[in-house]
C-alpha cells in the first residue's frame, strides 16, 4: 500500500518517523487527498480542515488588523475579496499588493485592482496565492523522503453598482450598493491537482450618520475540486458585518467594526477598532477566537502602507500591504487648491489645470455639460494662456446653450399639447410660438400655429393681436430703458446689445433703430480714438499704456478685428521689461487671487489683482480674471 506522509522539515529521525506514521494513518482512514491540503498552521484553527480554508484567511493588513471585520467597510481594492459591493466606493483606480508571512514556511500573496466606472459602477479583480513548501513523502516510514509543496490560488473578477436614490426607500436614509463576483480556484498537492469555479455576492448599506452594514456571501455558487478521487465543495460563508465611524474633533476619527462569519455550521465572530489621525495615520486592533491582531498604517497622497501582526496560538503572522491610487478626484483637487493655492507656481498651476481639463472632458462624455464647463473654467483660470482650454470651453458653452434651447422647446411643445387638449387654444398658441422661436425649424410647431389661427374668429384674432402688441411694447420699453442707462454709464457695447434686443422684438421700432445707429457711430469713434492712442504708445514703446488702450478697445468692441493679436504682442513686450523677481511675485499673487475668487472673496481678489497689474501689467491671467471678476460683480 502506498502511504503518504506529510510533515514539516524537522530535526531528528524520531520526529520524522512519528510525523510520517501519523499522516499514514490519516491517509488510510480518509479517502482521497482532501485533507492533505492542510497547511501546517491549520492544526491551530478549528476550521482549518474544511475545503478551501486558504480562501478564508483574509487579505490586506488594514482588514486583518481589524481581525477581518471589513465587509462593512470594504472601501478599497481588497473589496473584491471581502465584499464586492464595496467596489462602488472607489473614487479612482486603485492597485493593492499584500504579503503575509506565516509560520512553517507558508506564505500568502494577494494583488487586487479596482476601476470605478462612475455611472456604470466599478470593476474589480483579485488574485490570491498561498504556498507551503518543505513537505516530505515516502512509501514507508523508513524510506528516503522526497520533497514536495502545496499551492492554492484564487482568481476573482467582480462588478458593483450603487442603487439609484429613487429606488432606495426613504426610510433607509442612506445609500445601498450591490456587488457580484465570479472566481476560479485551483489547488495542487505534489503532482495531484484540481480546479473549480464559483461566485460571491455582496450588499453594502451606508447610513448618513456613519453607520454601515455589509452582507457578503462567499461561495453562493460553491467551487468543487477533485484532487485524486474524492470531489469536495467549498462551504458557503455568510458574513454580516456592521461598522460605525465617528469623528472625535477635527483631527481624529474612530471606526468600530464587527463580523459574524458563519460557515461549517459554526459562527466565527470578530471585532476591531481603528483610530485615524489627520486622515493619514491609522492604528488598529482586533480580536477573534484565534487570537488578537494589531496594526498601523500611513497614507501619503495616493500611496498607502499598512502593517499588521496576528498573534495566534502557534506563532505570529506578519502582513504587509501597499496600495497605490491613480489620479485625483474633484474633491481632492478642490481641497488641494484650498490648501496650497498660495504656494502654487506656474508649473504646478498648469498641472492642476490639466487635471481639471481632463475631468471636464470626462464630464462632457457623460453628458454633464454644466460640470464640464465648471471644470474647464477652473482650468482656464489656472492656465490662462492655454488656447486649447479656451476653445473647448467655447465649444461646450455653445453646446450647452443648444441643449437648453432643445429642453425649452420640448417643454413648450408638451405644454402646448396639454393646453390644446384642454381647450385652451390661445394659451396653446403662445406655447407653440415659444417652441418655434427656440427651434425655428420645427414643422410641428408651424403647423400647430396655422391650425389654431384657422380656428380663431375675427374677434379672437383681434384680441390676441392687441395682447401681443401690449406684450411687445412692454418688452421693447424695458430693453430701451436699460440700453439708455448703460449708455449713460459709458458701456456702449452692452447698450447696443439691449437696443438690438428691442429691435428683434419689434422690427419696425424707429426709436431702437435710431439708438443702434447712434451707438454704432459712438463705438466706431471710440475705437478709432483708442486705436490712434495705442499706435502712438507703440511708437513710443510705452507698451504698458498700449496694453491699457487695447484692453479699452476690446471692452467697447469685443469683436474688433486684429486687436486681440496686438494686445498679445504688447503684453509680451511689457513682460520682457518686468524684472524676474517682480514677475515671480506677480505669479504667486495670481494664484492667491484665483483662490480668493473661487472662495467668492471678490473684494479681496480685486485688491490682489490690482497689485499684480502693478507688478506685471502684461499679465494675461490677471487681465482675464479681472474681466471675469467685473462680470461677476455686475
Amino acid at each position: 500500500m502506498f502511504l503518504l506522509a506529510i510533515g514539516k522539515k524537522m530535526k531528528g529521525t524520531l520526529e520524522k518517523i512519528h510525523a510520517g506514521l501519523r499522516i499514514c494513518f490519516l491517509s488510510a482512514c480518509i479517502p482521497g487527498l482532501a485533507l492533505a491540503v492542510w497547511p501546517a498552521r491549520a492544526r491551530a484553527q478549528p476550521d482549518g480542515g474544511l475545503p478551501g480554508s486558504f480562501s478564508r484567511e483574509g487579505v490586506g493588513a488594514r482588514a486583518l488588523g481589524l481581525a477581518g471585520s471589513f465587509a462593512g467597510i470594504a472601501d478599497d481594492a481588497s473589496a473584491i475579496y471581502w465584499n464586492p459591493a464595496g467596489l462602488s466606493l472607489l473614487g479612482k483606480p486603485e492597485l493593492t499588493l499584500n504579503h503575509i508571512t506565516l509560520f512553517s514556511g507558508t506564505s500568502s500573496d494577494f494583488i487586487g485592482f479596482g476601476l470605478p466606472l462612475k455611472r456604470l459602477g466599478a470593476l474589480g479583480a483579485g488574485y490570491l496565492r498561498q504556498t507551503s513548501g518543505g513537505f516530505q513523502k515516502r512509501e514507508t516510514p523508513f524510506d528516503t523522503p522526497t520533497s514536495f509543496d502545496i499551492a492554492n490560488s484564487m482568481l476573482q473578477l467582480g462588478w458593483a453598482i450603487g442603487v439609484p436614490a429613487e429606488y432606495t426607500p426613504d426610510i433607509l436614509r442612506g445609500k445601498v450598493s450591490l456587488g457580484f463576483g465570479v472566481k476560479s480556484v485551483a489547488q495542487r498537492v505534489a503532482a495531484a491537482g484540481g480546479s473549480g469555479t464559483g461566485a460571491d455576492a455582496g450588499l453594502l448599506y451606508r447610513h448618513d450618520k456613519g453607520f454601515f452594514v455589509g452582507i457578503a456571501v462567499q461561495n453562493i455558487m460553491s467551487p468543487s475540486i477533485t484532487l485524486v478521487s474524492k470531489n469536495v465543495s467549498f462551504p458557503r460563508v455568510v458574513d454580516v458585518a456592521p461598522a460605525y465611524t465617528r469623528g472625535l474633533g477635527k483631527d481624529l476619527k474612530v471606526s468600530l467594526a464587527a463580523r459574524t462569519n458563519h460557515y461549517g455550521g459554526r459562527f466565527h465572530p470578530a471585532g476591531g477598532l481603528e483610530l485615524r489621525y489627520l486622515g493619514k495615520f491609522a492604528f488598529r486592533s482586533g480580536l477573534e477566537a484565534k487570537g488578537i491582531s494589531l496594526g498601523a498604517g500611513a497614507q501619503l497622497a495616493n500611496y498607502q502602507f499598512d502593517y499588521a501582526v496576528l498573534l495566534h496560538e502557534l506563532a505570529p503572522s506578519h502582513i504587509i500591504s501597499f496600495s497605490l491610487k491613480f489620479g485625483m478626484t474633484g474633491l481632492e483637487r478642490a481641497e488641494e487648491i484650498r490648501r496650497g493655492m498660495k504656494k502654487l507656481d506656474q508649473e504646478e498651476g498648469k498641472r492642476l489645470a490639466r487635471s481639471y481639463y481632463l475631468e471636464g472632458l470626462n464630464s462632457a462624455k457623460e453628458g454633464n455639460l454644466p460640470a464640464a464647463i465648471g471644470n474647464l473654467e477652473k482650468s482656464d483660470l489656472l492656465d490662462p494662456a492655454n488656447r486649447q482650454v479656451e476653445g473647448k470651453l467655447k465649444e461646450f458653452r455653445a453646446e450647452y446653450a443648444l441643449q437648453l434651447n432643445r429642453q425649452m422647446a420640448e417643454t413648450s411643445v408638451i405644454l402646448a399639447r396639454q393646453q390644446y387638449q384642454q381647450g385652451n387654444i390661445l394659451i396653446s398658441l403662445e406655447y407653440w410660438k415659444a417652441a418655434l422661436q427656440v427651434d425655428p425649424g420645427s414643422e410641428e410647431a408651424r403647423l400647430a400655429i396655422e391650425t389654431i389661427k384657422s380656428r380663431l374668429g375675427s374677434q379672437e384674432t383681434e384680441m390676441l393681436a392687441r395682447a401681443q402688441r401690449d406684450i411687445v411694447d412692454v418688452q421693447v420699453s424695458q430693453f430701451l430703458t436699460k440700453a439708455q442707462k448703460l449708455r449713460e454709464q459709458g458701456l456702449l457695447a452692452e447698450s447696443a446689445d439691449e437696443a438690438r434686443k428691442a429691435l428683434a422684438a419689434d422690427g419696425g421700432n424707429e426709436r431702437a433703430r435710431t439708438l443702434i445707429a447712434e451707438l454704432d457711430q459712438a463705438i466706431h469713434e471710440k475705437v478709432e480714438q483708442l486705436s490712434r492712442k495705442a499706435a502712438l504708445e507703440d511708437e513710443r514703446k510705452d507698451f504698458k499704456a498700449s496694453v491699457a488702450a487695447y484692453q479699452a478697445i476690446l471692452q467697447v468692441a469685443p469683436a474688433a478685428p486684429g486687436i486681440g493679436e496686438k494686445l498679445k504682442t504688447a503684453r509680451a513686450a511689457v513682460s520682457i521689461k518686468v524684472k524676474p523677481a517682480l514677475k515671480k511675485e506677480a505669479e504667486r499673487l495670481y494664484y492667491v487671487a484665483v483662490d480668493q475668487y473661487l472662495k467668492k472673496q471678490y473684494q479681496e481678489s480685486a485688491k490682489t489683482l490690482a497689485r499684480i497689474l502693478e507688478l506685471d501689467p502684461g499679465s494675461e491671467g490677471a487681465s482675464k480674471l479681472k474681466a471675469k471678476l467685473e462680470a461677476t460683480l455686475k
